[in-house]
């Protein structure tokens, strides 16, 4: 019985961990480069451009920019719960 328990949270931490990689993946795409904010680059952003013209704002890539450490908090963290849930439930 103990072990379904081990093994349903493990599924939970590595559902967790998924969507926080997905969201990772997302933050990353619409943040601007450092090129961008200097305007020394070609206009061209890590979607070919089009993040220099949706996030302007300093303030929002900011925001942005502290979402994302948090998301790389939690996929962190249930990375390793995962792991260690993983060994213990074989």
């Amino acid at each position: 019985m103990e072990n379904i328990h081990v093994g349903i949270l493990t599924i939970i931490a590595m559902s967790i961990q998924g969507l926080a990689g997905l969201g990772l993946i997302f933050l990353m795409a619409v943040q601007t480069t450092k090129s961008e904010q200097s305007g020394s680059g070609m206009g061209w952003g890590t979607i070919g451009g089009q993040a220099s013209s949706s996030v302007k704002k300093f303030g929002l890539d900011a925001k942005i920019s502290q979402v994302t450490m948090v998301f790389a908090v939690i996929f962190i963290l249930s990375s390793v719960i995962a792991a260690v849930l993983h060994k213990n439930n074989l």
